[in-house]
């Protein structure tokens, strides 16, 4: 059995990553409690269970705690629990200290309640998540933003806090700009899927930060701003026909205009950068900005995003050559919810939770959509880039762009030994648990975007 570590046990939370973004109502630590299931709240219950998995109490969580099917389907025994949630989180982040409070926040019909705990070398959110009947429909865990130690600004860089976006939509940002008065070049960073912060931030690495200070010392602005996912969680989490551009693409045309009104951003020298999701969505965010100077797509895959979920639950099922009977089940649960998402016709109502938690509306905007193919109508320059460790968006994707895009003059293709879906260098198989080890995204992929901006 593979160590998954807990952000991907719960299979409803993939595309939506609940339980990572914001979350509006803080309490203090309650005591941990063990009366019966029906007398606990569910923040009690989610106290109670990370305690309980503190103590090694991992038989106990698995019998006691009411779980939904489909995570039955992946946790079964209470070796599970230690040998693949708590024990690759302590050698990540050392021993458990304590917890210090929750935050309660929800996603459509899902609640989610962060147990705030300290560890030796971090401080983590454990999300629990629970559905209408107050089963545990997932766990997952992200680094507490409070706990964080933010990078340095080099000197003579500026970092201002902005905000721009739609009406009741609004989005903070941070602008970082060189030395210097301009004007820049300018590049918006447009995130990934699930609830991004501005600074993309994956475990203790922060990728939109790296290129935003490491560009700024080369001569180059950058926009980053926090995810409409990640901003308005709760507002989001009420729409039930949402697509991407929802999700991404309206910020970003609107993340354009912004720099559009800033006099030290040189207006003919405008670039969009998309990270995986935002890479695949080019194309689409490229329609609505025919202004700008060119487009950059980084890790962004081409194929259908239900099959490249399931690709990657078989390639880490794969990592030891085995796969155990909990490991077949959530992959067979993958499949089906790839299949539900294929057979999908207008007016469907197949719910969310067998959809991989999104709704219909977002599978069936995306039903058609080949990014490759679409790109061949941009007519600003294109640049590519792809990490050759990348497992959960391979050197097939990147193919598949250079097969489309490869007759096109003004495309240019850079693939990176070494680099992962982070751009971030690392040894031996690639794995989830590479991405809780801090790094910081490769100087080569840095300046091979100074050289096309400024050489295009």
């Amino acid at each position: 059995m593979k160590r998954y570590l807990v952000s991907i046990l719960a299979v409803l939370l993939i595309l939506t990553g609940c339980g990572g973004g914001k979350a509006p109502e803080e309490t203090t630590t309650p005591a941990p409690v063990s009366p019966g299931q029906d007398e606990m709240s569910i923040e009690d219950m989610a106290v109670s269970l990370v305690s309980d998995m503190a103590a090694g109490e991992f038989d106990k969580v698995v019998s006691y705690y009411p779980f939904s099917p489909e995570m039955k389907a992946v946790i079964s025994d209470g070796k599970f629990i230690k040998d693949q949630i708590w024990n690759p989180l302590i050698s990540v982040y050392g021993e458990f200290s304590e917890i210090t409070g929750t935050l309660a926040s929800q996603y459509q019909e899902y609640d989610i309640i962060s147990v705030k705990t300290s560890f030796e070398k971090a401080k983590l959110y454990i999300n629990v998540v629970f559905n209408a009947e107050k089963l545990v429909a997932g766990l997952n865990f992200a680094p507490d933003p409070d706990g964080a130690t933010p990078a340095e600004t080099p000197e003579g860089i500026t970092e201002t806090e902005i905000t721009f976006g739609k009406s009741g939509w609004e989005l903070p940002g941070t602008l970082t700009k060189p030395a210097g008065d301009g004007p820049f070049p300018a590049i918006v960073l447009v995130h990934g899927s699930g609830p991004n912060d501005r600074d993309e931030t994956v475990g203790p690495n922060k990728p939109f930060r790296d290129i935003a200070l490491d560009l700024a010392q080369k001569g180059i602005a950058t926009l980053r701003y926090d995810k409409r996912t990640y901003a308005h969680q709760q507002k989001m989490s009420a729409l039930t026909d949402i697509t991407v551009y929802d999700e991404t693409v309206e910020d970003a045309v609107l993340a354009a205009e912004f720099l559009k009104d800033n006099n030290s951003i040189d207006q003919e020298n405008i670039y969009i950068l998309g990270h995986s999701l935002g890479g695949m969505l080019i194309p689409r965010i490229a329609e609505l900005t025919p202004s700008a100077a060119g487009y950059i797509i980084m890790a962004g895959p081409v194929s259908p995003l239900e099959d490249l979920m399931v690709k990657q639950i078989e390639y880490l099922n794969d990592l030891d050559g085995t796969a155990t009977d909990q490991e077949n089940q959530m992959l067979e649960a993958y499949k089906a919810m790839r299949d539900n998402i294929k057979a999908l016709e207008p007016g469907s109502d197949t719910p969310p939770e067998q959809l991989f938690g999104t709704p219909a509306s977002y599978w069936l905007d995306l039903m058609d959509y080949n990014p490759a193919e679409a790109a061949k109508a941009i007519e600003k320059p294109l640049l590519v880039l792809q990490g050759e460790r990348d497992y959960q968006v391979t050197m097939e994707e990147f193919e598949l762009w250079k097969d489309s895009l490869g007759q096109k003059s003004d495309v240019t293709f850079k693939s990176y030994k070494g680099l992962n879906h982070l751009m971030i260098h690392g040894e031996g198989t690639p794995d989830p648990q590479e991405y809780n080890i801090p790094g910081k995204v490769d100087d080569q992929v840095i300046e091979d975007i100074v050289s096309w901006v400024l050489g295009s």
